[in-house]
C-alpha cells in the first residue's frame, strides 16, 4: 500500500525513462518520481548504457541530468553516448546535461574531513553536500556510476560508514531527483549492493543479467522491487542495439 500521502500517484508524477519496453512493468506507466533506484549487475550487462539512456531520453525532453562517474572520464563517457546517435554535446551545450568525474576519495574527504573517518555522527551529518551541484543547476536525474567505486574508497577506511550512506540518501532525497546508483553485483546477485545497506534504503532495485548460456550470453531484466508503484514480477529479455537498450516485456528468461 502507498503511504498516505502517496495513494494517488498522478501521470505528472511518473518517470518515463522511454527505454522501449521497460516502462510497460510498471502499472503508472513509469517510476514514480524522487524515488532512489539501484541498478545493480555484473560487469558487461549493461547497467551504465542503461542510465545514459535515460538521461539522453530525458534530455530530449528538456529535463535536467547530472551524471557523476567515479571511474570513467569525461571523454569517453561521452564517446560511448556518441556510438548510440546520442547527441550529448548538443545537450551539454544547452545546459540540459552535465557529467562530472570525481575520485571517490575526495568524496570521503568532503564528508568525512579525512580518511580517517574518525567523526562523529553529528559531525558528519554537519558535512557540506556529498556530491557537487553545480549552482543554479537543478537536476530532474541524477545518476551515479557508480555506488560501488564510493563503498570501495570509503568501506574499509571510515568507521561511520553506515552514517555516511543514510547521509548520502538524505541527500539524493532532498534534491527531489530521480537518481540512480549503479551497483556491481556477481552475475546473477544474491545481494544488490556492496554492503546490504543500500538496497533497504533504496526505493527501486532493477537488476540486469549477463548470463551465459554454453558459448553465447543472453541479457536480462528484472525489477525486484519499486515502491509507490506495482510493478510486473518477472525476469524478462533485452538487447543492446546500435541505438540503445529495448527491454521485451513478454519474453520470459530463467536465470537458475
Amino acid at each position: 500500500m502507498y503511504p498516505p500521502d502517496l495513494k494517488e500517484i498522478h501521470p505528472e508524477d511518473v518517470f518515463r525513462t522511454e527505454i522501449p519496453g521497460f516502462d510497460e512493468l510498471f502499472s503508472l506507466g513509469g517510476i514514480p518520481k524522487g524515488n532512489i533506484v539501484l541498478i545493480a549487475g555484473g560487469p558487461g550487462a549493461g547497467k551504465s548504457t542503461f542510465c545514459r539512456q535515460i538521461c539522453n531520453n530525458a534530455s530530449l525532453r528538456k529535463q535536467h541530468c547530472l551524471y557523476v562517474s567515479f571511474e570513467e572520464n569525461v571523454e569517453k563517457i561521452e564517446r560511448s553516448m556518441i556510438a548510440f546517435g546520442w547527441d550529448v554535446e548538443k545537450f551539454e551545450q544547452e545546459g540540459l546535461l552535465i557529467i562530472q568525474k570525481m575520485n571517490p576519495l575526495d568524496i570521503l574527504r568532503i564528508k568525512f574531513g579525512s580518511i580517517e573517518g574518525g567523526e562523529s555522527a553529528t559531525e558528519i551529518s554537519m558535512k557540506i553536500e556529498p556530491i557537487t551541484i553545480p549552482r543554479g543547476f537543478k537536476p530532474d536525474v541524477i545518476v551515479v556510476d557508480s555506488l560501488t567505486a564510493m563503498v570501495a574508497a570509503t568501506i574499509s577506511k571510515a568507521r561511520n560508514y553506515r552514517v555516511y550512506l543514510q547521509q548520502l540518501f538524505n541527500f539524493f532525497e532532498e534534491t527531489k531527483a530521480t537518481t540512480f546508483l549503479i551497483t556491481e553485483t556477481e552475475e546473477v546477485p544474491k545481494r544488490y549492493s556492496t554492503t546490504g545497506i543500500e538496497e533497504f534504503l533504496a526505493d527501486g532495485i532493477v537488476v540486469l543479467y549477463n548470463i551465459k548460456r554454453g558459448s553465447v550470453r543472453e541479457n536480462a531484466l528484472e525489477v525486484v522491487k519499486m515502491r509507490y508503484t506495482k510493478h510486473q514480477k518477472k525476469v524478462v529479455a533485452f538487447e543492446i542495439t546500435d541505438r540503445g537498450i529495448v527491454v521485451y516485456p513478454d519474453k520470459l528468461v530463467s536465470v537458475e
